[in-house]
């Protein structure tokens, strides 16, 4: 597997809309963190580059970003060229209601097909799906992840959304493969691994596969080790993520903590063996690492913390990268 990082690992210091430092953060009743060492980027523009210095700094193989950054073709070529000359393996994403009935499905298809030739003219040949409600009025925000859709969701039948996803990602891969870009679903704190592997089977095609979250079984009441078994014979690329896990509090109610790689709950050195020993081609998975620090917290400990536990527990699955940390004398 390939060590790769993610710009979710930074959000709250680099995403425009989310900065500490800007005040819309006040706006949106968010507590100003004290003591976080991490340095975001200069400017508002300037995000992207800062992610991919990130990963220069961490010697990571490839980045995880969005289509969502770029304004059209020519913006993100530039960005494919940049991380080329650095090294990179851009790793996409790209946000969709893909369970909605036909009559919805030219509005999404056509965003989608967008998205992808974004990425597509960056150099990127991989990238995740992701689940999403569809666009609402001018100027209302959409959610961050499905709301209409979804395990939980109980407006549409969990059958309906399946069948409505193979036949509309049946139709999103001839795109896809028209672009040489593969797609990986990812379980997104809304489906199952066991409601998402029957549409890649559905679809039946080589370019739509699983980004397996490590961490996003959690919020869907599935176990992880089970999902990741499930998972395997059809993971692309992976989300690495912790959370720790609360079962009972005063109120009865459960509680779920963001925490660095191996801080946490998450079974990862098990998950790793099955992925390891199950997936097509482990050796070419981009794990992209996504401790999602919280804004009172310092992002970059949370990724040297993440990566430090990886060395000390998983390193045999990144043999390249540990090789060269040992080497560069970034790890004992």
């Amino acid at each position: 597997m390939r060590l790769g990082g993610s710009q979710a690992a930074y959000r709250w210091v680099s995403y425009p809309g989310l900065r500490i430092d800007r005040p819309e953060f006040g706006f949106r009743g968010m507590r100003y963190p004290y003591g976080t060492t991490t340095v975001g980027p200069a400017g508002l523009d300037d995000h992207v580059d800062w992610w991919i210095d990130r990963c220069v700094e961490h010697r990571f193989e490839a980045l995880h970003m969005g289509s969502s950054w770029f304004d059209d073709t020519e913006a993100s070529a530039a960005t494919g060229r940049r991380m080329a000359e650095r090294g990179l393996e851009w790793v996409g994403s790209v946000s969709g209601a893909w369970a909605v009935e036909p009559d919805e499905w030219p509005a999404v298809r056509a965003e989608a097909v967008r998205s992808l030739e974004i990425l597509h003219a960056g150099g990127c040949r991989l990238t995740e799906i992701v689940n999403a409600d569809p666009p609402g009025p001018p100027g209302q925000p959409v959610p961050n992840g499905g709301l209409r859709f979804g395990h939980f969701s109980r407006e549409v039948p969990i059958a309906v959304q399946i069948d409505c996803m193979i036949a509309n990602l049946r139709d999103l891969v001839r795109v896809a493969e028209d672009l040489g870009i593969v797609l990986a679903f990812e379980n997104h704190m809304d489906y199952r691994i066991s409601e998402i592997v029957p549409v890649v089977q559905g679809v039946a095609s080589p370019w739509l596969r699983i980004n397996y979250d490590f961490a996003n079984s959690l919020a869907v009441v599935e176990d992880q080790v089970e999902a990741a078994r499930l998972a395997a014979p059809y993971v692309a690329m992976a989300h690495l993520r912790d959370m720790r896990v609360q079962s009972i509090t005063t109120t009865g109610e459960p509680k779920f903590f963001h925490a660095p790689v191996g801080y946490g709950s998450v079974e990862i050195a098990e998950i790793f063996a099955i992925l390891q020993a199950g997936a097509p081609d482990p050796d070419a998975i981009p794990v992209c690492l996504e401790p999602p620090c919280l804004p009172d917290r310092d992002p970059q400990l949370w990724v040297r913390l993440s990566v430090e536990w990886l060395g000390e527990h998983c390193a045999r699955y990144f043999p390249t990268y540990f090789a060269g940390a040992a080497g560069a004398g970034l790890i004992q």
